[in-house]
This record gives C-alpha cells, sequence and structure tokens, in this order.
C-alpha cells in the first residue's frame, strides 16, 4: 500500500513538471495515432488528398479540451489557439506523422515499447491538464461544483467528445459514437 503523504508528494512533483515540449509532444503523436487510426488503411490517401481536412480535424483531436473548456467557461471558442508555439509543435508532429518517408514515424510510435512511454506521458500530461483546467474552472466559478466536474471530465477527456465534429470535418457522419451513447 502507498503511504498517502508519499502519494501527495508525488502528485504535487508531478504538477511541477515542465511539460513543454515533451509531454506536449507526446500528447501530439497520440492525437494523430487516433485519427490515423480512426482513418483506418485509407489515411495516407485522404492526407495526401485533402491535407486542410486531415490537418483540421487532427488539431480537432489535439486541442478537443481547450476547445469544449472554453465553450463551457464562456471564454473564446479559438482560446486553445492563442498558443503559437503549441499550434507549430503540434502541426509538426502532424506532419511527421502524415507525411515523413516510408511513413517511419507513425511506425515508431506503433512500436509497443515506444509506444507504451508514449501513452504514460500522455497520462501524465492528461493529469496536468485536468488539474489546470478545474483550478481555471474554480478561479472563475468558486462554488459551482458541477461546472468543475465538467471542466476537469472534458479537459481529460476532450478528444472522445468532439470526435463527431471531427468526423464531420473529414466527411464521415457517425452520430452513434458519441461518447455518452458509448462511454470509454
Amino acid at each position: 500500500m502507498i503511504d498517502p503523504e508519499a502519494f501527495l508528494d508525488l502528485a504535487n512533483q508531478v504538477t511541477k513538471l515542465k511539460m513543454w515540449p515533451y509531454f506536449d509532444i507526446a500528447h501530439c503523436i497520440m492525437a494523430c495515432l487516433a485519427v490515423r487510426e480512426d482513418l483506418g488503411t485509407g489515411s495516407i490517401p485522404f492526407s495526401r488528398k485533402h491535407p486542410i481536412a486531415c490537418w483540421l480535424s487532427t488539431m480537432m483531436v489535439t486541442f478537443a479540451g481547450g476547445f469544449l473548456a472554453a465553450l463551457f467557461l464562456g471564454e473564446p471558442l479559438l482560446e486553445p489557439f492563442r498558443n503559437t508555439q503549441s499550434v507549430l509543435l503540434a502541426t509538426a508532429v502532424w506532419y511527421a506523422m502524415f507525411y515523413s518517408p516510408f511513413d517511419i514515424i507513425y511506425k515508431l510510435s506503433k512500436f509497443l515499447p515506444i509506444k507504451i512511454v508514449i501513452a504514460a506521458m500522455k497520462e501524465v500530461y492528461r493529469c496536468k491538464k485536468v488539474y489546470d483546467g478545474v483550478n481555471h474552472a474554480a478561479k472563475l466559478f468558486p462554488n459551482a461544483w458541477m461546472i468543475l466536474f465538467i471542466t476537469g471530465l472534458v479537459k481529460g477527456n476532450g478528444g472522445s467528445f468532439i470526435k463527431i465534429l471531427e468526423r464531420l470535418v473529414r466527411g464521415v457522419w457517425t452520430p452513434t459514437a458519441f461518447e455518452f451513447l458509448q462511454p470509454s
């Protein structure tokens, strides 16, 4: 059993980790993998034929938590795009994932030992995003527990909630794929 004080100390250390750029890269890689897997075997032809739709759907998945949290908190919807470095980093990862020679970046990302490390980094990043989102919502709405809960929920799992819109950008309409209908 883990000592509660040691666990709290570890949690405090994680909240102080510098996320930029390594954890952001891991998050972007996992978002790109999700889009590529959703596209299936036609991902490369789709990215060549419709690069803007491919990029936009990947950015929607990458910044989904920020979009939805901004929507729920009454902030500008494009707030996640305010950080130009994050958008450029996500674009660079997207480009490498879809357009690298011999598809090497995708193949490396799918290699199980590497994917496990990337997924672990992504989960640390998810915890930090939930923590930051709840803190931000608490400053705006101090006693609104439901808003805090919803903000944490969408910051941590925004990609699943925005999947219908992301697919719609790519020209696929799947209304039954909504997270509330089929929880992951």
